[in-house]
């Protein structure tokens, strides 16, 4: 008798912790909060769903995406950064600097992390990129307007009038210290290169059609599209109106080159960029702090050519260019 309850004692005493833990409570997934430019909807070969999986973070698992698009209603950043932060998020997430300027602005305890943060430093959205300084963290995106133009310049060596393509709506939202900034920058690369220049600020979709005749009617050489979330929006329109009126026009991302069939782009690898911004997201949903993280910058830059657009444009480029080219659409 004594021996049966010694042994009735044991095996409840193993399980006890057993049933303990079977009725522990399953932790609630972590939430990722995207303020979006484009669609919430993100394909299956997302480099942010992407990598986040390879780190072992299944979406309807352990994370979800709680996602707020800006499209068709780029006046309302401000008011749909404040949407997204009230729902309290693990952290957030965005993939143009005033984006996450206007995200910034709702939140300092809410962990931040950018995709493609422009001068960020300049632009105070951090204090240094070895300590931040603040709930800001991420990929900073590089400025590359000169060479950018340097390698228009081989395509296009009589360059003499180059048309900016900004926005109105994203422009509104912009620091006055933003404006002096890329002025400074666009007017070195002028002075250097011999060319002037002008910004255009479409506001509505319509006014693409209208900036592109005049470009054609006053003989610009070029235009450089500033990838703001207005014209990311109406890529499709810009590109067929760049060929429609014979005007070479060049990029910083390589989707507009290889999408919507633009002449020339060169910046940093947006899925190299996307998948680091992963990286420090899984860091952070484990419990890292946005100030203990380093800003980091590219160290893969993409040069992308549109050799069937520049035939339609009857534009020749040069061998020495394709063949630095990181890829050639032909």
């Amino acid at each position: 008798m004594r021996r049966a309850f010694i042994n009735l004692i044991g095996c409840l005493a193993i399980a006890w912790p057993l049933a303990s833990y079977a009725q522990e409570p399953k932790q609630p997934p972590k939430r990722v909060g995207l303020l979006a430019q484009v669609s919430c909807t993100l394909l299956p070969d997302n480099p942010i769903r992407s990598r986040l999986g390879e780190l072992g973070w299944v979406e309807g698992q352990n994370f979800v995406f709680e996602c707020v698009s800006t499209a068709g209603h780029l006046d309302q950043v401000p008011a749909l950064a404040r949407e997204l932060v009230s729902r309290r998020p693990d952290v957030l997430v965005s993939p143009h600097w005033n984006f996450v300027r206007a995200l910034k602005q709702e939140t300092t305890t809410i962990p931040i992390v950018m995709l493609a943060g422009w001068e960020p430093v300049r632009m105070g959205l951090i204090t240094s990129f070895a300590q931040p300084g603040g709930n800001v963290t991420g990929v900073a995106w590089f400025n590359l307007i000169s060479k950018q133009m340097e390698l228009l310049k081989e395509i296009v060596p009589n360059l003499k009038r180059v048309a900016w393509l900004s926005s109105a709506s994203d422009m509104a939202k912009t620091p006055p210290e933003a404006f002096k900034v890329a002025a400074e920058d666009r007017e070195i690369v002028a002075s250097t290169l011999g060319f002037r220049w002008q910004l255009f600020r479409p506001a509505v979709e319509n006014d693409y059609d209208e900036i592109f005749a005049r470009l054609a009617t006053e003989h610009f050489d070029a235009v450089n599209v500033i990838a703001f979330p207005f014209n990311n929006q109406n890529a499709a329109r810009i590109c067929q109106l760049a060929l429609r009126y014979r005007i070479p026009a060049v990029s910083d991302n390589a989707f507009w080159a290889k999408n919507c069939g633009l002449l020339l782009t060169y910046g940093q690898d947006g899925r190299w960029t996307s998948a680091r911004a992963a990286d420090y997201i899984d860091k952070i949903l484990r419990g890292a702090k946005p100030n203990d993280l380093p800003v980091e910058q590219a160290t893969k830059i993409d040069l992308v050519i549109n050799l069937k657009t520049a035939k339609e444009l009857g534009l020749t480029v040069p061998p020495s260019l394709i063949a630095r080219a990181n890829e050639v659409i032909e």
